[in-house]
């Protein structure tokens, strides 16, 4: 069995290392290239009439960008945000936007188009009136407009804003600079890095030391600086941010590249999650800072007391079945070991294959995307929580791809 674990993991590496390849080498081909849209403006006359009722014609004039007529007059215009928005990513791609105009260069609509970002995400976006913030507004006046982030959507509804900043401003032409300063998103991003530093030193810490006077706070022995980081974890990173780790997350990297100026703070929490392991052979992410995580270890405190009172009335023979119990779930351990790591590698080579697959649905991280989520990832992440009352974290130690795949680094060592 060890065996098998050895190379199995050796194989997601090698996988690992194609898709990186492979990423690489579709970049350079997209630069040699001349630039093409990601994303074709496919529209109708009878699509344009939803918007422009007594529009006869329509004619395309430029990339993605359509004139709409009436009787030989122009009435209206209708553009994508591709391909000048291609390099702008969301959480698991671009987010292309469809764009109608009148013939006073005001915003009549902004619709999605399709896309590749995760489906939870958008439907978020959308429902909240994020896009119809825009309506009414002029050319320039939508250039420079900013609206917050949607809470539980931020990369997706940022990359969507700065997305339609982008063309409104090249089709302006102003010099002025695209992005008004977005302090709703820059407060959510210093908050994800706080909770990664507050990580960090629970994760460098012997033991998590308890706060002074916390008897007085009433909290008990119960207070300790860790659980207190993992709370936070599963308030900042997962409901308010959604900033997770998710193998859906990694292989977007490795096809499109990191948006640096969304996704900066998450990509720090990716390389210590890397790093650390490596140098301390200690899981860092999984054990500290994974908002699924935690609230499986929270779940796992309702049963843990009891179990504890139950072996102090048993005394010896209570320690006899625990090694006996030991051995039993060593056993069930390694086999699941090896089934976490093939789920992985299938995973990988579907992803490989460009089979269109969504990643997003096959972890349960989206439940705290809890607007958008879908009935059965509520389903599949409500009976993990349940289970984690009477088995540690079961995501965690016998399921998780991304747990498996951040594990695959520090093995290796």
């Amino acid at each position: 069995m060890k065996i098998l674990n050895k190379i199995l993991n050796y194989l997601i590496v090698v996988a690992l290392l194609f898709l990186v390849v492979k990423g690489i080498v579709n970049s350079q081909k997209s630069k040699v290239k001349n630039q093409q849209p990601k994303f074709n403006l496919n529209i109708s006359l009878e699509d344009v009439n939803k918007y422009y009722e007594e529009a006869d014609s329509i004619s395309l004039e430029d990339v993605n960008f359509y004139y709409v007529f009436n009787d030989g007059n122009i009435i209206g215009a209708v553009m994508n945000t591709s391909p000048y928005s291609d390099e702008i990513y969301g959480y698991n791609s671009v987010t292309p936007l469809n764009i109608y105009l009148d013939s006073c260069d005001k915003i009549v609509e902004v619709e999605m188009c399709e896309n590749r970002e995760s489906r939870g995400f958008v439907n978020k976006v959308i429902n909240s009136g994020f896009l119809d913030s825009w309506d009414g507004l002029t050319v320039e006046e939508a250039a420079k407009h900013h609206v917050d982030a949607v809470s539980g959507s931020t990369f997706s509804s940022t990359a969507m804003a700065q997305s339609l900043q982008t063309r409104m401003s090249l089709l302006s032409q102003q010099k002025a600079r695209l992005y008004s300063w977005d302090w709703n998103l820059f407060i959510r991003q210093v908050c994800v890095l706080i909770v990664t530093v507050l990580a960090t030193i629970c994760f460098f810490m012997p033991k998590p030391k308890k706060f002074k006077n916390s008897e007085a706070w009433g909290l008990g022995d119960l207070v300790t600086l860790r659980r207190i980081s993992l709370l936070l974890s599963i308030a900042i990173l997962g409901f308010w941010t959604n900033s997770l780790l998710s193998l859906s997350l990694f292989c977007n990297w490795l096809t499109n590249g990191v948006s640096l100026a969304i996704q900066l703070p998450i990509l720090i929490i990716a390389i210590l999650s890397i790093i650390l392991p490596l140098v301390t052979k200690k899981a860092f992410y999984c054990q500290y800072l994974c908002p699924f995580g935690a609230a499986q270890e929270f779940a796992g405190l309702i049963k843990s007391k009891d179990k504890s009172l139950k072996a102090k009335d048993k005394g010896l023979k209570a320690k006899d079945e625990s090694q006996k119990s030991s051995s039993i779930k060593a056993n069930i351990y390694m086999v699941f070991s090896v089934l976490r790591k093939v789920i992985l590698l299938s995973l990988l080579i579907i992803f490989a294959l460009g089979v269109g697959l969504d990643l997003s649905v096959v972890e349960p991280f989206p439940i705290f995307n809890y607007q958008s989520i879908g009935f059965g990832v509520a389903i599949f992440a409500t009976v993990i929580l349940i289970l984690s009352i009477f088995i540690k974290k079961p995501w965690c130690n016998y399921l998780c791809p991304t747990g498996t795949l951040l594990e695959s680094f520090r093995t290796l060592r």
